[in-house]
Formats: structure tokens, sequence, C-alpha cells
């Protein structure tokens, strides 16, 4: 008979056993949460272009505030496509920028050629960080369709919020903004598809595709300092352990 034996219920301590119950209830209620849970909505202004003029003057207006930052200059960001099922993924054509929680910046570039000079130099600007989800394939699909700008650097300036989130989740899995949003908040985001799928390349947007798109960017921004809090108070309890190492 082997010397090792599994425990029976009666043998593990209570405690064990309540944070175990704890443990499976917080599983339950999560998953409960799919269902059940608020969406997140939107509060902030919108601000929407279309011409190439009005989109090159509003990137101007926040290159000017990464120039006089003395930090980085966080920003929401995410593109938008057209796809279709018969010819699959279309030009990208909306690019969302949200440089606080309060105000996003839809930019339609579908009826453009080139990108404004002060969106690309936006992109590669040194203090610019744009966050989101797969944030880097939305910055390489943007050059594929719109070439002509430093592309590695503006990867490099990419923040991944999936990346972000195995740091302080307690667990590491593939994120999507979904889950992202429900994990930290407790909320769900509309993933309406008839929205989703709609005709991006299209002018003028909906006010539901204008809604949904500064969402995406609105949400990025919200989850990146959230995360960021977390990652903050993490390294502020390690180093409070630290010490009380030293003392001892």
């Amino acid at each position: 008979m082997s010397m090792t034996r599994m425990r029976t219920r009666s043998q593990v301590p209570l405690t064990e056993r309540n944070e175990d119950v704890i443990a499976k209830q917080e599983v339950q209620r999560k998953k409960a949460l799919v269902d059940t849970a608020p969406f997140i909505k939107y509060p902030g202004k919108i601000v929407y272009s279309t011409d190439f003029t009005s989109i090159a003057e509003n990137c101007a207006k926040l290159l000017d505030k990464a120039n006089k930052t003395e930090d980085l200059f966080i920003l929401g960001f995410d593109i938008e496509w057209p796809f279709s099922f018969q010819t699959g993924s279309g030009k990208a054509s909306v690019v969302q920028i949200s440089p606080n929680l309060d105000i996003c910046y839809v930019l339609q570039v579908s009826s453009s050629n080139k990108l404004p000079k002060a969106l690309t130099e936006l992109l590669c600007h040194d203090k610019v960080r744009l966050t989101g989800i797969c944030v880097k394939n939305d910055v390489r699909k943007l050059h594929r369709d719109f070439p002509g700008f430093d592309v590695d650097k503006a990867v490099d300036n990419c923040i991944d919020l999936g990346v972000m989130a195995n740091t302080v989740a307690g667990f590491t899995q593939r994120w999507s903004l979904e889950k992202l949003v429900l994990h930290f908040f407790e909320m769900r985001i509309s993933k309406d598809k008839a929205v989703r799928m709609s005709k991006w390349h299209v002018a003028p947007l909906s006010e539901a595709q204008q809604v949904y798109a500064a969402l995406d960017a609105y949400a990025s921004l919200k989850l990146y300092h959230h995360i960021k809090q977390e990652q903050d108070n993490q390294v502020d309890d390690e180093d409070q352990e630290n010490q009380e190492m030293d003392i001892n």
C-alpha cells in the first residue's frame, strides 16, 4: 500500500475548505456575469471627421499635446475596417484615438489615399504610446493599407492590454476586449454584429457606428489606467514585503 494517501474531506482544514468553496463561488459568479453584467457606456464627446484636412487638423492638436507633455502620452487606439465573407478584410477605414476618457477622435480615413502627416508623426512620436488589444496588429494593418510611415517605430510605441493583464490577473490567457472589460470592470462591452460588420468605409458613419468605434478606444484607455494601477500596487506590496523581511 502506498504510504501517501489522499486526505479525506474531514482531514482538510476548515479554512482550506472554506477557501475552496469561496473560489468555486467566485468562478460561478464570474460565469454568470457573461449574461447579466451591465454594459459599459461611452460617456464622452466624439469628434468625428471624414475629410483629409479636418483629420489632419485634429491630429495636429494631438501632436501638439504630445510635444508639450513631459510624461508619456497614452492614447487609447483602435481601427475599424469592412469585412465580407466573400472578399475578406477591406481597407482600414476608421482610426479611433482617445487621449483621455472625455473625448475620442473618430477619423474616417477611407476616402484618402494616404494618411495625414500629423497622424503618422503622432503614431511614431517618442512620447506617444498606443494602447489596445492586439494593437500591434492594428498598426501593421494600417501600414499595409497606408504605407509611408515608420511601422517599426509605431509598433514599438504599442502597449498591448492582453500582455499587461497577464501580469496582474493571477493567470494567463489570450484576452479580447470583451474579456478584459468583464474581468476588470465586471461589465460587458457591446459587440453588436450588425454594427461590427457594417460598412465602415461608407461616409457618413451612423451614430451607432461612431459610438461603437469610440467605445473601443475609450475602454482601451480606461483598462490601461486600471491595469497600470494594479501593477503599481503590486510593486508597492512587494517593496513593503521586502522591507519587512529586511527588518526581520
